[in-house]
Order: structure tokens, then sequence, then C-alpha cells
């Protein structure tokens, strides 16, 4: 098939399971909610789960240094697991190698609140201690270097409930008995070198069930016994491939058991077995019938499945997501990407390990960009482009991780997960589509890493064995550096003695180094459009290219996504700033229904200002809402179109891609050249690279998916903002700042602190195009869940004294234009309480009606009803009613008559 058509660290800086927080139907509930897509959603419980155990087990993750004199060769784990007294019980033996000088003693991992009550070495019993989670067995002799002993430990216990190992549970009536190890977790329930870089060479798992059930675990089943011991069965399950502890598992149940195969030869095929909850059989075997495709695919990209003399399976359990346990995944979760997902952990992370939790992404990684390979494969290119977009990270942090002490840092969704995924996805383009898959085959076969484990460094040397090139800076850049390329570029052309020659210039403006890659330049012209790669080495550099046609356009790093994790910034050329407002849409309408179409009906963003109107995503279905005027254009938008603008309002969300838009649109220089911006968004941190943290002068605080429940006003002209309804993953912000100019708008007050979550600069020297320009506004927060007649007060009072936009008095709302001597002015205050005046304008003696309303169209007050003469007038509203009662917070409309003028306009009331 075509495919698809030891270095030190520098600076201090878990398998793979689509861990679902719950059932299937509330946590996709959650995922259409919160942060991201389903998939993603996926990966992230999978990351805070995983974290949540590497936290638990933290401590008693680091290896004694006694453990390191010793290589494990063999175990042999003969244990009752009943589910009625909730006891695990049984002895394990292991056999090891001394690889220090010599040994007396020998350390295994098992928690303390398990007893130990005997053990051997050498076929005899010997003495033992057991303290600070760590079994300490004296060796019935002192070993030299290169000997192998032999000892066992007899145990027993209740795994601990907390640390999430091990579960005794129940599921439809019926006992559920289950393992997920990962990181630490082994040592809760067997005793054992809980160390991943650290593979036994096979184990042999005796595994002893009341005789109902049935069980599921790693490698081949040997033998199960009925007769020992009454009541029960035991399971006799051997690995034979090299193994971590924490792929070692156990489920068993009442369970469904059926095989798919996979058919490798004329006369081969490997069985794929699947042990299923009964309740389960009229969806899941449409699941596990695409394995055997997705391994004959992975043995085409990779290499042949690892563990081919054995066997591959799914056993369902109770966690909600899944685990990539050796040769038999448990599954809580059915999908087709998890089922993949879960099985390319087989070739990376179950053959090759990660010798360390610093190399975590060597699993992750790949495990993510074989989901995006996969939909290549099946699906095309765009299915392929749409899973990369998906995981695109622009953010800080490097992929290896330097600093394993954080479990938030070491399961990172986007660093060990999606930035690590495009890792790969760039260093195909780097060494050529088909090197790219003659590396992966070499590094699956590289003798070095092949069922062991594996350092970053080995997949770059196999990678610059098989490609022949010198792959030092991108690994340095891409694994062991942090943030991106921030390109912008300049193009002009002449005619040659053959065609044109096309000079382009390229800049860097990203300030932590200079990036070195290859860029796709793409030439669109008349008849052709071509695309050149030229090699990026500098923080700007000329190329002269010779093209056969006129250009007409030039783009970088453009097809299908394309190659780089980059931003591209167009340069701002020659603003005109006349415009007026855009508001910038970037919550899909899908997602948010009545949400976000409510805030657009109410004007929530931008108040009684007129304003152009430009959308990320495509109309909805239903068309637009009814207060936005026709869209000027969808994605990123040109800096020939932004620069027209003076203020641009930007209503975010980091949803299925919209991020991508904001970065790609030249906000940071147009905000140089004098522009106004105003973004409004939840995940706000994501949404600034350095660029824009210098220029605001923020700090993030600790925790960056925050909850919000209150939006204080530290302005005396802005109000509290009240909310609508959830608002999480907010971005926090210290209350003190790097730019003198930048003022504090709004604060959330929480148990641990008073964080920011509002700020406002307006630079002194304004804009290099506009003396009054070049002022950014942050408000942090999901926009379309703020009450819309607080927001809408806010946004009105910032346009009109912050960025200094014009209010034109006249302007009508509805009725058609207006006689050129009436008129009728916004009130002010606005928002008011207790009491605004409104004022309006009439050429000649005139009956005026004027009345305020409710949106329901419900009379509250008549204002004004009678004879005015020619000239300006005023009114005071109080904020009652025609009874003399208070009215409620809210928005209300004021509408005046006199003869044929009407004209109507909102106000917004806070108590």
């Amino acid at each position: 098939m075509n495919p698809l058509s030891p270095r030190p660290p520098r600076r201090a800086l878990l398998g793979a399971a689509f861990l679902l927080a719950a059932l299937l139907l509330p946590v996709l509930a959650f995922a259409q909610d919160e942060a991201l897509s389903p998939r993603l959603q996926a990966h992230k419980a999978e990351a805070d789960r995983k974290a949540e155990f590497f936290r638990q087990l933290m401590i008693a993750g680091r290896p004694t240094s006694n453990m390191d004199l010793y290589d494990v060769k063999h175990y042999d784990v003969d244990i009752d697991l009943d589910p009625t007294t909730e006891l695990v019980s049984g002895t394990v033996t292991m056999t090891a190698e001394v690889t220090g000088a010599s040994l007396d003693e020998a350390d295994l991992d098992l928690l303390d609140n398990m007893t130990v009550s005997g053990a051997t070495s050498g076929g005899s019993a010997t003495t033992w201690s057991h303290a600070s989670d760590v079994v300490t067995v004296d060796l019935d002799r002192t070993y030299s270097n290169g000997e192998t002993f032999v000892l066992s430990v007899d145990y027993s216990g209740t795994p601990a409930a907390s640390w999430g190992g091990f579960g005794f549970d129940t599921y439809d009536g019926e006992d559920m008995i289950w393992s997920l190890s990962e990181p630490y977790g082994a040592r809760t329930w067997w005793p054992c070198k809980d160390v991943v870089g650290d593979k036994a060479d096979s184990v042999d798992l005796r595994y002893r069930v009341p005789d109902d059930l049935i069980v599921a675990a790693n490698g081949v089943l040997l033998s199960v016994d009925s007769l020992t011991t009454p009541g029960k069965k035991t399971y006799h399950w051997h690995e034979g491939h090299p193994i971590s502890s924490y792929l070692v598992s156990v489920t068993a149940y009442p369970y469904l058991v059926y095989s798919d195969w996979y058919v490798y030869g004329a006369n081969d095929s490997m069985e794929i077995q699947n042990f299923i909850f009964p309740g389960s059989a009229g969806t899941v075997p449409s699941y596990t019938a695409l394995t055997p495709s997705m391994i004959a695919f992975m043995d085409s990209v990779y290499g042949a499945y690892p563990f081919l003399d054995e066997k591959y399976g799914h056993a369902e359990f109770l966690w909600g997501g899944a685990m990539e346990h050796q040769t038999c995944t448990s599954m809580g979760f059915w999908g087709e990407d998890v089922v993949l997902h879960e099985l390319s952990h087989q070739w990376w992370g179950d053959m090759i390990s990660p010798i360390s939790w610093n190399h975590i992404w060597l699993n992750e990684g790949f495990a993510v960009y074989s989901e995006a390979l996969w939909k290549e494969y099946k699906y095309g290119m765009g299915e392929y482009r749409a899973a990369m977009n998906e995981t695109k990270y622009l953010g800080p942090g490097s992929v290896y991780c330097y600093d394993t002490s954080d479990p938030n840092r070491v399961m990172s969704l986007d660093l060990t997960y999606n930035k690590a995924n495009w890792v790969l996805h760039m260093l195909r383009h780097v060494v050529g589509n088909e090197t790219f898959f003659d590396i992966t085959r070499a590094y699956y076969a590289d003798p070095a890493v092949q069922y062991g484990n594996a350092h970053t460094d080995d997949l770059q040397r196999v990678a610059e064995t098989v490609s022949g090139m010198d792959l030092d800076d991108f690994f340095d850049q891409w694994v062991y550096d942090e943030w991106y390329p921030i390109y912008t570029f300049e193009w002009s052309y002449e005619p040659a003695a053959v065609g044109y020659d096309l000079t382009v210039t390229i800049e860097q403006k990203q300030t932590n180094r200079v990036f070195k890659m290859p860029v796709d330049v793409w030439v669109e012209m008349p008849t052709a459009n071509n695309t050149y790669v030229v090699q990026d080495t500098l923080a700007t550099q000329t190329f002269v290219l010779n093209v056969p046609e006129e250009p007409t356009n030039v783009k970088l790093d453009k097809l299908n996504g394309g190659w780089i994790l980059k931003v591209i910034q167009e340069p701002v050329t020659a603003p005109t700033f006349d415009r007026g407002i855009l508001v910038v849409n970037g919550v899909r309408w899908d997602s948010y229904g009545a949400e976000i179409t409510s805030a657009y009906e109410d004007s929530a963003f931008w108040g009684d200002f007129d304003i152009s109107f430009w959308d990320y995503w495509t109309e909805p279905g239903g068309g637009y809402p009814s207060t936005l005027p026709a869209a000027l254009g969808h994605g990123a938008i040109p800096a020939d179109t932004l620069k027209q603008f003076s203020t641009v309002i930007w209503v975010g969300n980091n949803y299925l891609g919209d991020l991508d838009g904001w970065m790609n649109t030249s906000i940071l220089d147009y905000l140089q050249a004098g522009g106004n911006a105003i973004l409004l968004t939840r995940m706000g941190d994501d949404f600034f690279h350095p660029g824009f943290w210098d220029y605001l002068g923020v700090s993030w605080m600790g925790d960056t998916e925050a909850t919000l429940y209150n939006y204080v006003s530290q302005h005396p002209s802005l109000a509290n903002q009240s909310f609508t309804s959830t608002q999480s993953f907010c971005s926090l912000f210290d209350t003190s700042f790097s730019q003198g100019e930048t003022e504090l708008l709004f604060t959330s007050n929480s148990s641990t602190g008073n964080y920011g979550t509002g700020a406002y600069r307006a630079p002194a020297g304004g804009g290099t195009h506009r003396v009054n320009g070049g002022r950014f506004a942050f408000l942090s927060g999901r926009p379309y869940r703020m009450n819309h007649a607080d927001l809408r007060g806010n946004m009105e009072y910032m346009l009109e004294h912050f960025f200094l936009e014009p209010f034109d008095p006249t302007g009508v709302e509805e009725g058609g234009p207006a006689p050129a001597r009436f008129a009728l002015e916004r009130n002010r205050p606005n928002p008011f309480n207790p009491v605004t005046t409104i004022r309006f304008t009439v050429p000649k003696r005139s009956h005026v009606d004027l009345k305020v309303y409710e949106t329901s169209g419900r009379l509250v007050r008549t204002l004004a009803s009678g004879e005015y003469g020619e000239g300006a007038h005023a009114v005071l509203w109080d904020g009652r009613n025609d009874t003399g009662r208070s009215v409620g917070s809210g928005v209300y409309f004021y509408r005046m008559e006199a003869g044929d003028f009407v004209s109507k306009k909102k106000m917004v009331l806070i108590r």
C-alpha cells in the first residue's frame, strides 16, 4: 500500500486511553458544553484522570536506589481475587538479574495498606520488612553482578480504592473486577518493581475468581482450572513478550466472548478476542469489527502487529474510558477513534515503552497521530487535516517533560498529546512522505528499542540514519524547546529571461529563538498554482524563485492547512481605520445555539453602535440573528480588510478552530499600527502569544481553566457583570501589570485570591498610524454567558470612552430614516442607576409621545405625551413604572413618536 497516497535535559520542564469522566452520555454532553470537541474532550478526560493517578502516586513513584541494582526477568503472579470480601491474596514470585556489583536484598513496591505474611529467597523462607510502601526482602546470600536470584512474597489486602489502580465493582447485578495501573498503580494490588524503564521479559498470571466469572488478561490463555479450588476457577494467562508493570492487567466478569480474526497470510491469522458485557451485544461488535483493518493499516505504516503470536483483545470494564493493556485493551467507551488510539499503543507504548515519564510524548504523540493517519487512509486528506487542526496547540511549554513532579504537566493535553502529535506531522514534511514511513518502520524494528524502552534520542537517531539528515535543530526546537514561529512576509516580482523572478522575504517575529524549517511557498498564477519549498533558517531571509507565469498571489504554508505549527501575520500596510467597528464571531453556531444567537439578537457585544460583521464560521442554517448585517467574510481576516476598521471586537471561544483564526489574523500588527481591539473569550491565555503578553502586560495565574463565580468591576463607570450560565475554562491574571499604562477593569474573587478578569491598555503614543489608537482590552470569560444587559452597557461605555468610537445621536434603529431635524438621543448615563436623562429635538411645535417599554413590548412608563415647542428637550426616567413602583434590572426600550417621526432605542437599568 502507498503510505497514505541520551540528550541531557537542558532545562527543567501516561499510556493512552481515551478516558471519559463518566458514562457515555454524560461525557458527550460535557464535551459539547465545555472546552473541546468530543474527541479532544476524551483526550482531556484521559489526561486529567491519569494526572490524578500520578498525583496520588508521585511520592511512591520514585524507585529506591536498590532497584537500580537489578533487572527483572520474570514475574509469576498467583493470586486469589475475592469480590465478596474484596481481598487480593496470594504469592508473587520474581526472577531478576543483578546489574550492580553485588546484591544481598531486593526492594519491591507495595503499598503499606497491603499485608505481607511471608517471603522466600532461593526457595527458602527469609526475612523481610515493609515500610514506606516498599517491601525489602533479604536474599538467601549475596549475589554478584550477572547472577540471577529468585524471591517470592506472600501477601493479602484490599487495594486502596482512592488510588484507583484496582477495583471490585458490580455491573447489572454481577461482580466485576478490573485493574488500571498507569503510571504506578501496579503496587496497589501486587508487589513488583513498579518502574516503567524496567520490563519483565515475561509474566505468568494465575487469577482465581468465582467460577461464574471469565478472566481476560495479557498474552495467551494457557489453561482454566476448575478442579483445584471448589467454587472457583483459575485462569492462567502467559505474556511471553517484555512488559512494563503498569501494563499488567486483569478484568473479570460473566462476559459474552466472541472473536474477530486478523488474517495476515494465506494460511495465517491471529485471534482478536472480545470480552464484552452481554448488554453491549447490539452495539460493540460494530466497533470491534474495525480492528482487523486497523491492524492491517498499521502493519503497512509501522510494521507487523508486535504480539502476532499471542492475540489482541478488548475487555469491557467500568472505568468510563479505555487503557491500552498489553494485548488486551480495557474498554469503557467505544468509538472508532478510541479503538484505533488504543490499538496503536500496542506499537507505541506497549512494545516500545518510554524509558521514563519524561518521554511520555512518544506514547501519546504517536497514538494521537495514528488517529489522523487512519482518517487520511480511510476518509481522505481533508479528514486528516481536520484531525490535525483539532489538535493544534499554540502556547508555551516543551513536548519533552522536564518536570515529572507536576502530574498535570506530565499528562498535559496540550503538550503530551496535541503538540507531540504535531511534532510527527512536521517531521513527515521535513524528511518527506516516503522517508517518514521508512523511519516509523525502522524505529519499530530497531533492536535497541524493540520490545524495550526508548528515549527521545532513539527516535532522533533512527530518523537521522534513515533520512541522512541532521535533525538536531528539529528536535531541539520542537521537542526540547517551546513556542513556534510567527511568520510575516512580503513578495514582489519582475520579468525574467524565462518567466518571472518572484522575491519573497520571510521574517520571524517570535522572540525566543529562530526556527529552522522548510517552508512551502504557494504561488497563484493565471493558469497554474505551484508550491516551492524554501529552507528558512534566519530571522529575516529573502528567496528568489523563478516562476513560469506572472504571480497573482503568494501564501506561506497554505496547502491543506499547512505543515508547520505556526502563526502567519500579514503586514498591515497603509491602514485607513475609516470603517468603524468590526464585530468578529468565533463561536460555533451549532454548538452553542440560543446562547450565542440571543446574545447577538440583544446586541450584547456592541450595543447601539453601528457595526460591520465578520464570521469565522459559515452562516448558520437558520440564518443570522436579525441584528447582524451581512457577513463580510469567513475564516481569518485578511490584513487588507482588517486595516479598514477603527475597532475590532473579537467574540472568541477556542472550540474546534476559531483560535486559529485569531492567531492568523494580524491583530498584533493592527494594534501596533493604531487599530483598537477588544477580545472577549474563555481560555484567553491560549489567545496570547508572547507578543500579546508584552502588549497588555499580563501575567497568567496558575489556574488558566478556572470557573468564575463573580465579575467585579474595578472601574467607576463599568458595572459588575452577572452570568447566565457556567463560566468555566476562564483564564485569570495577576492584578499587577508589566505595562504601566494597563488598567484593571474586572476581577473575580475566589477562596484562593482576587484575580484579574478584565484589563485595558491605551498606549501613550498610540500606534504608528493613529495617535489615539493601539488600544486593547481583554475580558476573560464566555461572552455568550454574560448577562446581555450588563455586557451591553459595559461595551457601549468602553467603545465610546476607551476606544473613542463616535456615536450618532440621530440614528434610527427601526422605522426608516428620520426627518433631518428630528432627533432622539441616546440616554445618559447608560447603563444607569437610579436616574437617566433622555434628550430629543423637534424642528417645530409638535405632539410628542415618549414611552418606555419592556423588551416584551409591555408599556412601563409614559415619560412625555403632549405639545413641545421647537428645540431641544430633556426628560428624566427614575426607573419607576406608571404606578410609581421601581422596576427591575434589565434592557428597556424608549420610543418617540412625533408626527411621521418614529425612533426607538435601548437602555440598561442596573440595580
